[in-house]
């Protein structure tokens, strides 16, 4: 078996002079919970189309569960669960009625049907609203029954599209210790889109990060912080002011006061804090501490991005 879930090459999708992707290139572990981030209208829904099958790559290819979604889709679709903005809820059926339908397309027995049904409502905490119709939903409650009906078939893989919109602090928290277990548990493979920086950061492995569908940064969402501008904490006596921002720094060094005797530092190369620090104590200022700054993954995304607002 293939220990990638999906193999990304050069993946590009054009609509008229509009490039909604291009060029994109990851790969997506089996067993791993990986987190697509990006802002409004950068590309993560396109790409989640064209992972199942709803949508033709203008160029690049793509493979899931090493699968072709071109010419496999419905394979592709009968493998994974999928939670793509409420597709495949109908709002005049209850919600029991439409996770039985979801049974029925996956070609479940009638026990495994009670079973899994059951299971799904019971996962989410939406048992009580079962002979309730969907069109009565609030947002909250059709994110997770459309999590429940993704997870009718016990797939290989989750495809989901911020599952978490809408949520509450209490349910958000529900979701994401489900989707841990999800992946701890049983191995289950899950994209997961969305625009909690915080939780992806809490259980993703790996992120991608894109921007105007052209993917800007990819790795551990607990050390791709760390791989932008290095960052210093350092705490002064003896200081003036004025005469520190007026010192000479390395190129691309900028100081700035975090009040008091806090100043933060950035700098090209690590290596140019000790230049830095040799400046400040010829000029008489007192360094009592150095310490290096972790930057957030929502820090290094907002630096990436330029601020856009997100999905």
């Amino acid at each position: 078996m293939d220990s990638q879930a999906v193999e990304c090459h050069g993946l590009s999708r054009r609509f008229g002079a509009r490039t909604a992707v291009s060029d994109l290139e990851f790969s997506v572990s089996r067993g791993s919970v990986f987190g697509f981030l990006g802002p409004n209208g950068a590309g993560k829904t396109t790409t989640v189309r064209i992972m199942v099958g709803m949508l033709r790559p203008s160029a690049g290819s793509i493979r899931v569960l090493g699968l072709d979604p071109i010419s496999e889709g419905g394979l592709v679709r009968s493998r994974c669960g999928v939670m793509l903005d409420n597709v495949g809820l109908y709002d005049r059926l209850t919600a029991l009625q439409n996770l039985n339908f979801a049974a029925r397309i996956a070609r479940l027995t009638e026990a495994e049907k009670r079973q899994r049904v059951e299971e799904a409502f019971h996962r989410v905490d939406l048992w009580d609203r079962r002979n309730d119709r969907v069109s009565g939903f609030s947002k909250g409650m059709r994110q997770k029954l459309g999590l429940a009906r993704a997870l009718i078939a016990e797939p290989e893989m989750l495809i989901l599209d911020e599952p978490t919109a809408g949520l509450d602090p209490a349910n958000i928290v529900m979701v994401r210790e489900l989707l841990v277990s999800l992946a701890q548990e049983s191995g289950r493979t899950i994209f997961l889109c969305t625009h909690l920086l915080a939780e992806a950061q809490r259980i993703c492995n790996r992120v991608a990060i894109i921007q105007s569908g052209r993917l800007v940064a990819i790795g551990d969402p607990n050390k791709l912080g760390s791989q932008g501008i290095p960052t210093f904490r350092l705490t002064l006596s003896g200081c003036d002011p004025d005469k520190i921002v007026n010192l000479v720094l390395p190129e691309d060094a900028q100081l700035s006061s975090l009040g008091g005797n806090e100043w933060r530092v950035t700098v090209a190369d690590p290596a140019d804090i000790e230049t830095i620090v040799a400046t400040l104590v010829d000029t008489r200022i007192g360094v009592r501490a150095v310490i290096p700054e972790h930057v957030s993954l929502e820090e290094e995304y907002l630096r990436l991005v330029g601020g856009e607002g997100n999905d």
